[in-house]
């Protein structure tokens, strides 16, 4: 009897202590638990805190930073109208009236280039009466056309005064043409954005002895609110130009 009564007291013991173990672990279990509630529900309040944007410095500077840029795009630095509102194309483009319209270069912050000798060849043309003649005797040397009626030295492109620059509206589609005849040269279709910020397509007119055809058709894109025309030759470079003509395709 006392042995039984010895292996029941053993019994109950064991049992006790398993009891005592599963406790243990469901409070263990149940403290877990509670963290996890706790740092989800933290991150909640704090994610609704900060969408609302009632505090953190951080959120405040990035939403500056947006407002800042949204106001940048809105921001009118340089206003243009529309060249093609009272002109079909350019003007003097068979130079008929001598080099009115076509000015000059000197070397500026956007496009090295030297004085340009712009003078009149009467007797070889691609049409009558005359043709531009271009010669340099620099490194290389540009010529630009200008809105004015002048041949003015272009100093510097920044000058949006100056009668290089004509505005377009976005997306317009232009096809630029003209007959040459000498030296290979560059011809560029530059362009110019509400800020300031400058762009160009070029191409390359090669070497001729006959007069020859070349066209371009420069893409516009949607920030573009004025273009510009030039050609470049390099030095000892000679070039014949005639009826530079600047379409508007509709």
């Amino acid at each position: 009897m006392k042995k039984e009564d010895f292996i029941k007291k053993i019994k109950e013991k064991v049992n006790e202590f398993f009891e005592e173990e599963n406790e243990s672990e469901e409070e263990e279990i149940n403290l877990k638990t509670l963290i996890v509630v706790f740092l989800i529900g933290f991150v909640i309040i704090v994610s609704i805190y900060a969408y609302t944007n009632k505090g953190f410095g951080f959120i405040k500077s990035e939403l500056n930073e947006r407002e800042d840029m949204k106001q940048d795009d809105n921001r009118e630095i340089i206003q243009f109208e529309d060249y093609f509102m009272e002109r079909e194309g350019l003007e003097n483009s068979d130079f008929s009236e001598g080099t009115n319209h076509w000015s000059t270069s000197k070397k500026n912050e956007f496009y090295d280039g030297s004085i340009a000798n712009i003078t009149l060849d009467k007797g070889d043309y691609h049409s009558a009466p005359q043709s531009l003649q271009i010669t340099c005797s620099e490194p290389s040397c540009r010529i630009y056309y200008n809105t004015k009626s002048n041949s003015e030295i272009i100093h510097d492109l920044f000058d949006f005064k100056s009668g290089v620059w004509m505005g377009i509206k976005p997306k317009t589609k232009l096809k630029v043409s003209y007959w040459y005849k000498g030296c290979e040269h560059q011809i560029s279709f530059l362009t110019l954005d509400k800020y300031g910020n400058f762009d160009t397509s070029e191409d390359i007119g090669e070497y001729s002895e006959e007069w020859i055809k070349k066209e371009m058709a420069p893409a516009i894109r949607y920030e573009t609110i004025a273009f510009g025309i030039s050609i470049l030759i390099g030095q000892n470079g000679f070039l014949l130009l005639d009826d530079i003509e600047l379409e508007k395709i509709e």
